[in-house]
């Protein structure tokens, strides 16, 4: 301690708040708690839509589609020009379609054929003709009117799902975190579902007297919280599941700017069409230009402190929501009280370990779910090795990150790595009740992404192993689901269940 290597001894008091309280009253601390605005003002929504026909809006989903980005503002207006100049050869060669000459072809540029399809439209109105062929024209009378209207569309959209921006600084880099409220948004999926499913059920017991399992709203994580939260809000309530879906991938819209998407799905709809639905935009932490210690040290600490101050934003109304409830009237029913809880964290190993701060590599309990050492793990001494212990890893993790505020220094985190392997940042996840709280199931609702694996092939190579095992571990009798086509079957109907794509693919899950 004098020589300050060590963090100095903080007295604590008898009477001690909730780890899920102090976490998120370390969050609200930061600066950014209440920096958050409207991305577009609310009076954007508001007004009605320039595409309100069903060809306006395939033209608008192809420039905003095309090549998995859009179009370009220079492509847009080329690309009307082609649609008006398609326009006007379809008049042309319509027999009587016109009291004048065709001009020739060659002698229209991009701009003529503009100004030509605006003569033949005013044509065709005095005429009574109802034909669609100069709905673009009247619509957009410039190229320059068609770049603005989609623009002006993006902005009404954005205003509609009230979509927010929040400036950050971390580490004297600056960063701005694009996102929608959480808590409003699964509301708003909530009321707007065709099919609902308020509480689960359990499905009984299979021929070989084991449970049976088949999705998540019959799952123990899901069943088991529904128990608390009925007995702690009474039985006009319910578990509002959500689940959380991060994707590493990076996501370049622009083709300037880096993003990492955050997904979330309500497990309650029962709807046909799976939604996943993007709630948010994780700014994209560079590595370091420098090559020291120190550089990536700093680049470390940015990329986990933006991370957990992102989803602290997020969660702003959904913590308060998950301790409390919020009340919804559904039409034709009694008031009930939903019960956000989160129920899902699908991510891969590196996504898991960050979201959770731990460790991702160079330590020695690398298990998220138990404190295993590395060099037993696989083998017979690695059975029935501890759980993690949650309110402990927290508060160890709590303290680590005070201090680090106080003092960045890498020695004063060693303690931390040797006993949880664990980084001096706490998960802004713990403060959402039921995670760090009664059943205490913030390691148990991480299900590793399978979109990672398949794309490696690792499913199929699990698949040909496990009847094997399955032959050893049951003393010799077969497998369950017998060869090699049926297992592979039954792993990847687990990727169906959730909801997942079972393909690679830009498009975003369901």
């Amino acid at each position: 301690m004098v020589h300050g290597s060590l963090a100095s001894p903080r007295r604590r008091h008898v009477f001690h708040t909730s780890t899920a309280t102090r976490i998120w009253a370390y969050y609200q601390s930061l600066p950014e708690a209440g920096k958050t605005r409207r991305l577009v003002p609310p009076s954007v929504g508001q007004r009605s839509s320039v595409f309100n026909t069903p060809l306006l809006r395939e033209v608008l989903k192809f420039a905003l589609s095309a090549g998995g980005r859009g179009l370009t503002e220079k492509d847009q207006m080329a690309y009307l020009s082609v649609l008006l100049m398609a326009a006007q050869d379809g008049r042309e060669r319509r027999p009587g379609g016109h009291r004048h000459a065709p001009r020739p072809r060659r002698e229209l540029s991009l701009a003529g054929a503009v100004r030509a399809d605006h003569l033949l439209v005013a044509e065709d109105a005095s005429d009574g003709d109802s034909s669609d062929d100069g709905e673009l024209i009247r619509a957009f009378p410039t190229r320059h009117s068609f770049v603005a209207a989609v623009r002006g569309e993006q902005r009404r959209v954005l205003s509609k799902l009230a979509w927010e921006e929040t400036p950050l600084v971390v580490e004297g880099a600056s960063f701005t975190f694009y996102a929608r409220d959480l808590l409003l948004t699964v509301l708003d999926l909530l009321m707007s579902a065709a099919h609902l499913q308020l509480w689960g059920e359990e499905l009984g017991v299979g021929p070989d007297g084991t449970r049976l399992r088949a999705e998540m709203m019959d799952s123990d994580v899901f069943l088991t919280e529904e128990a608390s939260v009925r007995g702690r809000h009474g039985f006009q309530s319910f578990v509002l599941g959500v689940q959380l879906f991060i994707d590493e991938a990076v996501v370049s819209w622009s083709g300037a700017h880096y993003m990492y998407p955050i997904r979330v799905r309500v497990v309650n709809i029962r709807d046909k069409a799976v939604q996943w639905v993007t709630v948010g935009h994780i700014p994209h932490v560079g590595k370091p230009v420098a090559r020291t210690a120190a550089a990536r040290r700093r680049a470390s600490d940015t990329r986990n402190s933006v991370l957990q101050r992102c989803l602290a934003i997020l969660l702003r109304r959904f913590v308060g929501a998950s301790r409390t409830g919020v009340t919804v009237d559904f039409p034709g029913q009694q008031k009930l009280t939903a019960v956000p809880r989160i129920v899902g964290l699908v991510a891969d190993q590196l996504g898991e370990r960050s979201v959770v701060c731990l460790m991702g590599n160079g330590c020695e309990y690398f298990c998220s779910h138990c404190m295993v050492r590395r060099g037993v793990a696989g083998g017979r001494a690695g059975l029935g090795a501890a759980r993690r212990d949650v309110t402990s890893v927290l508060d160890a993790q709590l303290e680590g990150a005070i201090t680090r505020d106080r003092d960045p220094r890498p020695s004063l985190r060693k303690q931390l790595g040797v006993e949880h392997s664990a980084l001096a940042f706490v998960p802004v996840l713990g403060a959402v009740w039921g995670l760090a709280t009664d059943n205490k199931q913030l390691f148990d609702v991480i299900s590793f992404d399978v979109l990672h694996v398949w794309k490696l092939g690792v499913v199929r190579m699990v698949a040909q192993r496990f009847p094997s095992f399955l032959r050893v571990a049951c003393a010799g009798k077969d497998a369950r689901l017998g060869p090699v086509p049926d297992t592979l079957e039954a792993l990847n109907l687990r990727a169906w269940e959730m909801g997942h794509l079972c393909v690679p693919s830009p498009t975003p899950p369901g």
